[in-house]
């Protein structure tokens, strides 16, 4: 009996994903309840509530997910949920499964065909909340005491600005029932909990919701006895707040540069910007904490970029313009440091506005022959060829028309001057002279080194990414 304790301790240890193992992976976030059907449902659905995506679905469409160059998926919080909780987020028995998305034995099922096919499951989890608004507790299992609550109140606008975390550890986000971590049933039940959930599943990493909301102490317990990979949603641009996180969890989803992507390719600031935000964030975070970032370029909680208003240029109309950015802004989120979190809908220009629009039923629009379809899967081929997400980033070239980087072999540029061409000399990279680079969306497009140098042209914003023939 002792030696299959010990066995069973072993092989869960080498089933465990390190955020070592997990920074040379690219994720694609999912909804469950809005990917893929396998029942048939009508694309068309209010999405206030239950559209019909299921794990089978999911199952059935793998294929569209890993032709595309991904290797791991985030799906949506697998647990019983209070009435029209689609998204999971709204717990009211967390040893129960959501049936709308399928059986116990259908989520197992979801992992065991993507571990066949090489890709990695990440499971969005909830420790700060249960699913009620109110105060009656009976359905909520295994928290159904007023004691593992804290007292009523309201997390104010003011206390986000302020960050005044003395209330937003103990108040109610948007009214739901606030756990009390301090209590010690409740933390010694969600860390048995996060325990089981790993172990009943097989996942390979977390997304934690709602991190702010609950001291850092307890996120270092629940971490660790996760075991996998940990990466934490904290609503909130602010390094300095931001950097208190980073320890008790592995990574944080990277809010400050999606906010100076928007500044860079949306609102038009110079291109030197995010110089000054590496050094920025290498200092706050420290440069080796940062391959653990949770890149994205959007996500369930903000509206889509290209719902995003634009400035109007004559090179373009403001269709094109969008899309034009928010490919520069998906390059940049897939090829930068860090683990890149792409959001289901980016590959069909999917541009729905603030919750619950951006959440829009995919299964319509499953089409592996779409424009930013094969724009990422290009990008994809490349940082795997190059092996790109294990290499350092080093910055090449910076001024206010221009930003470039290599990571290894893999040379990617970067310009928001959507009314010229800009042309540069690049005299600082990695390149052995005579080597032939190639730009690996019109791979006709090359250039060679000569005399220590090569000439990098970027027509009207467009995105370069070379690597050598």
């Amino acid at each position: 009996m002792i030696k299959f304790i010990i066995l069973s301790f072993s092989l869960l240890e080498v089933l465990s994903k390190t955020k070592d193992e997990w920074k040379t992976r690219t994720v694609y976030q999912l909804l469950t309840d809005r990917f893929a059907t396998s029942t048939g449902k009508s694309s068309s659905c209010n999405l206030s509530k239950y559209c019909g995506g299921d794990y089978k679905g999911i199952i059935n469409n793998l294929d569209y997910i890993t032709n595309m160059g991904f290797d791991a998926i985030w799906i949506s919080p697998v647990n019983d949920n209070y009435d029209n909780g689609y998204h999971g987020y709204w717990y009211r028995n967390m040893y129960d499964v959501n049936k709308n998305f399928g059986t116990a034995q259908d989520l197992k099922n979801l992992v065991t065909a993507c571990h066949n096919k090489g890709v990695w499951v990440m499971v969005d989890v909830v420790a700060n909340h249960m699913g009620n608004t109110n105060q009656d507790y009976k359905q909520n299992y295994p928290f159904n005491s007023s004691a593992h609550y804290h007292d009523y109140c309201i997390i104010s606008d003011n206390d986000f600005n302020t960050h005044n975390l003395a209330n937003i550890q103990k108040c109610r986000l948007a009214g739901l029932a606030d756990l009390n971590q301090d209590n010690s049933f409740v933390s010694s039940e969600l860390i048995n909990w996060i325990k089981w959930l790993i172990n009943e599943y097989q996942f390979d990493g977390i997304r934690i919701d709602t991190v702010m909301m609950v001291k850092t102490d307890f996120w270092t317990k629940f971490t660790n006895a996760a075991g996998v990979y940990s990466v934490g949603e904290v609503f909130d641009g602010d390094m300095g707040f931001l950097k208190q996180f980073i320890g008790p969890i592995n990574g944080l989803l990277n809010y400050p540069l999606f906010y100076t992507l928007r500044d860079v390719f949306l609102h038009n600031k110079g291109m030197n910007t995010l110089e000054s935000f590496f050094n920025n964030i290498a200092s706050s975070f420290g440069k080796a904490n940062l391959p653990y970032m949770g890149n994205f370029n959007d996500n369930h909680d903000n509206a889509r970029f290209l719902n995003d208003a634009v400035t109007e240029n004559s090179n373009f109309t403001v269709t094109a313009l969008k899309k034009l950015q928010f490919k520069a802004i998906t390059a940049f989120t897939l090829t930068s440091v860090g683990i890149p979190m792409i959001y289901y809908g980016s590959e069909q220009y999917y541009a729905g506005g603030n919750d619950p629009n951006n959440r829009e039923v995919l299964w319509n629009h499953l089409d592996q022959t779409s424009e930013m379809y094969k724009f990422i899967k290009t990008i994809n081929e490349a940082r795997k060829t190059t092996k790109a997400a294990s290499q350092d980033q080093i910055q090449r070239y910076a001024d206010a028309d221009v930003y470039a980087f290599t990571r290894g072999t893999l040379f990617a540029a970067f310009s928001n001057k959507y009314d010229k061409q800009v042309v540069k000399s690049i005299t600082y990279h990695p390149y052995a002279e005579g080597t032939t680079l190639c730009n690996i969306f019109y791979t006709t497009d090359c250039v060679k080194v000569a005399s220590g140098a090569f000439p990098l042209y970027l027509n009207y914003g467009e995105v370069k990414i070379f690597i050598p023939k």
